[in-house]
């Protein structure tokens, strides 16, 4: 079907973004089918970066149905759920998709702003879980936001971390080309500037010190550090690379959680889907 035939501009997505759609289905069966079992429990899916329904393969043009629209149709389903998009074309159509499930809530919006809130309405207290999928395509999303998830105890969270945006266009060796922009939307997101402790290094030199880059795995074990001990997940799991046909990494999945179960199960997935032969991410971590 041709973008032209969509109330909106479908995103084009490569072999990556598939696998993350995969992978982040999988786990929200699985999460559905335990907690659904669980009939004191309420569970809902929340979505930050929804998409319109349906994306566009590059180059053949074929349409996917995104991460969001697939788990609308899981079954057992979802007490509620809370899909955002910025975008009001992409929002009205989620909307359209949500008219068949009992619960679904399509908002147009910032997830920054209106994530917080929706969490709030989701109490440990109250027997209520959620699973809540960030999947900005670029450097956009708020730490707060994490921290939010974090504070309510019953929120898993599948996180898409943007390496490749953060490598062109904040982690250069010359840091004077680096637009402010850009190093404010990754202090954003971090929650504070403690991120240049990890990306880069002093190191000795003929002349004293000099600022060396360090490698993305090191900003990489310092996220993960972060999201355990200043946000609050018990449990975090190593982030996996999605690389694209050339092997190089586009950006990272994280899943951060409360449950170790939930850790378990979100482990056992990413590393089954990503290291599948013939997947463009191969069976390399970080």
């Amino acid at each position: 079907m041709a973008a032209e035939q969509y109330s909106y501009e479908p995103d084009e997505i490569g072999e990556w973004s598939e696998l993350k759609i995969r992978i982040v289905t999988k786990y929200a069966q699985a999460y559905s089918t335990i907690l659904a079992n669980q009939r004191y429990l309420k569970h809902y899916y929340i979505d930050g970066f929804t998409g319109g329904g349906v994306a566009l393969r590059k180059i053949t043009r074929e349409p996917v149905e995104t991460t969001a629209k697939r788990i609308l149709t899981i079954e057992p389903p979802f007490v509620g759920y809370h899909l955002i998009d910025a975008d009001a074309a992409k929002a009205s159509a989620m909307r359209l998709a949500c008219a068949g499930r009992v619960g679904a809530q399509a908002h147009c919006g910032d997830a920054n702003e209106l994530l917080p809130r929706i969490f709030e309405t989701i109490r440990f207290d109250k027997y209520q879980r959620g699973l809540c999928f960030l999947d900005p395509y670029k450097l956009m999303l708020s730490w707060d936001v994490l921290q939010a998830a974090a504070v309510t105890r019953a929120i898993e969270v599948f996180l898409h971390f943007p390496t490749g945006d953060i490598q062109r266009n904040v982690l250069r060796h010359d840091q004077s080309t680096v637009d402010p922009e850009s190093v404010a939307r990754m202090t954003a997101m971090w929650g504070d500037d403690s991120w240049r402790q990890a990306a880069y290094a002093e190191e000795p030199d003929l002349f004293g010190t000099h600022t060396v880059k360090q490698p993305i795995d090191s900003l990489l074990v310092a996220f993960t550090d972060r999201l355990r001990k200043v946000a609050g997940f018990k449990h975090v799991s190593t982030p996996i690379a999605m690389r694209n046909k050339t092997n190089a990494i586009i950006y990272h999945l994280i899943f951060a959680t409360p449950n170790a179960t939930g850790l378990r199960i979100a482990t056992s997935i990413l590393k089954t889907e990503s290291t599948q032969k013939g997947r463009p991410n191969g069976n390399k971590l970080y």
